[in-house]
């Protein structure tokens, strides 16, 4: 979905939609705005897209027995023209929402519009409102307008619901904090953006000198101007102007680092200073990115779930919204790991059995089968036609090449059992959209933390050292007694059923909220951000 285009646009095409208001509404009915408003819902005639993309929403809401005005002479209406100029500290835009149309709607109601037309203001605002709450609730574009193989489920919001909720909220403050996700990150993620909306409009992050080195007990200009700018970020609680390097500072320096993602020390380093001078208006797209990926999920599925960061090559567990554990995880591959995926976790398979790729067979074992199929067959793989077992050594491998092979895989299936060559490790997760995700078990975190293995999914994450995982994951009632590491030495191949409702999500986030409640900083090595807001703003993609 491209980002949103409004056919409304100020006053001249107010005038003109009240014009066709007009042309369409029955004299007869009476004077009164909800009646109005139900007959100019109740024509035939096609109305403008703000209200007909969700009329029949909008129509039950107002024909309901309980049905009334929201905007008008209610007090909503300047509070939601104030809410979309303010868009931003919503993580949203406040040129995607016409709040001066909506502003010049509102002023003519004291210039005589006739019943008609003043129902036709109150559902400019309704329909207005409503793309707004579906944008905070559901995200302004879909996932797959970024990656066409993503496997996202198809999230939108009720706006009849919206508008009952609404109607029952105190006031419209109260309505869009229910109303935003359920989500503990998402709460401190928007307060972590009005910091930074605050500091922007006191003329952004104060410089520092990219060449002057800092320790403590360092003395100077440098020192109160980094001093000032870890204030900035909350990383100090006052800003006393001193110049020298104290303990306090230097504390102050060493959350810095690890706010951005950084070697932990007491050191002004040349990275520290390159993040710390990184424009506001970079953290400021960090943020919003992260809040709209957030909106991307379901609500119903992030009561128990499973949130991997492939940017940074970790994980988070999370429990209604709140962070209880990180770990690390690895996308496979990731120059071209695009997944994109929220889907649920049915169970946790020990020692699983790999289904070998055809493209492994060729490129991997057909020297080899050439050679001694019985050796392959001794290495654990197994052939299987229609369900029943196929001896390795029973098929004509001397003469087959790596094309020819391939059609093969319309009648055989190649499998290998838990071993050293079984890329899945000692367990794998079995999700319901299999084809677009794929966990499963690493020993260890890969050299210089690049992980790739053509032959598995390109949406695959390899978990590292995960039995504590393991533990929130798998239901809790059928737990071994001894424990997981226990089960795991047996070696055999035993299936556990994860907890309901756990989902595993998989998206890139440069910036999150740690499981203590601290935020980080990382980076965009693949340009994700970059996607986004390209697709945000309707430039170019890169």
């Amino acid at each position: 979905m491209a980002p949103k285009r409004f056919f409304l646009r100020m006053g001249s095409v107010f005038i003109g939609v009240l014009a066709f208001v007009l042309t369409t509404a029955s004299p007869s009915v009476a004077n009164n705005i909800l009646q109005n408003v139900q007959h100019t819902l109740s024509q035939p005639d096609r109305l403008p897209l703000i209200v007909e993309k969700r009329r029949r929403e909008i129509s039950a809401f107002y024909h309901a027995e309980d049905g009334d005005v929201l905007w008008l002479d209610t007090g909503r209406a300047a509070l939601l023209i104030d809410v979309m100029k303010s868009a931003q500290l919503h993580g949203l835009r406040s040129e995607d929402y016409p709040y001066e149309l909506l502003e010049t709607g509102l002023r003519s109601l004291g210039a005589g519009l006739s019943p008609a037309e003043t129902a036709w203001v109150e559902l400019l605002f309704t329909g207005h409102f409503l793309d707004f709450a579906n944008d905070l609730r559901a995200g302004r574009v879909t996932p797959r307008v970024l990656y066409p193989d993503a496997y996202m489920p198809f999230h939108t919001i009720n706006g009849t619901d919206a508008l009952e909720r609404l109607k029952a909220a105190e006031n419209l403050a109260e309505f869009l904090s229910s109303w935003q996700p359920p989500d503990d990150t998402y709460r401190l993620l928007q307060g972590h953006l009005a910091h930074l909306y605050g500091i922007k409009a006191e003329g952004g992050f104060t410089t520092l000198e990219t060449d002057e080195e800092l320790i403590p007990g360092a003395e100077g200009e440098g020192v109160r101007l980094l001093r000032k700018r870890l204030f900035e970020d909350n990383l100090l609680q006052e800003d006393t102007g001193s110049e020298l390097f104290d303990k306090r500072l230097a504390f102050a320096v060493a959350q810095a680092k690890h706010r951005y993602v950084l070697p932990v020390s007491s050191e002004v380093t040349g990275k520290l200073v390159w993040a710390l001078n990184l424009p506001i208006d970079r953290r400021i797209e960090q943020v919003s990115n992260a809040m709209e990926r957030i909106r991307w999920v379901p609500p119903e599925f992030s009561r128990v779930q499973l949130f991997i960061n492939k940017g940074e090559n970790q994980f988070l567990f999370s429990e209604n919204g709140r962070v209880v554990m990180e770990g690390a995880a690895y996308a496979n591959c990731p120059d071209r790991n695009y997944a994109n995926t929220a889907t649920a976790v049915e169970a946790v398979t020990f020692h699983p059995t790999w289904q070998v790729p055809w493209e492994y067979l060729g490129k991997e074992l057909l020297a080899r089968l050439k050679n001694d199929p019985k050796q392959v067959e001794s290495a654990g793989y197994y052939l299987r036609r229609s369900g029943a077992d196929v001896p390795l050594a029973s098929l004509p491998w001397r003469q087959a090449t790596e094309r020819s092979i391939k059609k093969f895989s319309e009648e055989f299936r190649l499998y290998l059992p838990s071993s050293e060559e079984n890329p899945l490790g000692n367990y794998a997760f079995r999700l319901r959209q299999d084809q677009k995700l794929a966990l499963f078990h690493l020993d260890s975190a890969p050299e210089d933390d690049i992980y790739c293995n053509p032959y598995l999914p390109k949406n695959a994450f390899g978990i590292v050292d995960g039995l504590d995982l393991l533990e929130m994951v798998i239901e809790p009632r059928v737990l071994p007694t001894g424990g997981l590491e226990d089960r795991l030495a047996r070696g055999d191949t035993i299936t556990f059923p994860a907890r309901s409702g756990l989902m595993a999500v998989a998206t890139h986030q440069s910036v999150w909220i740690q499981h203590r409640g601290a935020i980080r900083f990382g980076h965009d090595p693949y340009l994700e951000d970059a996607r986004l807001t390209a697709a945000l703003t309707g430039r170019k993609k890169p």
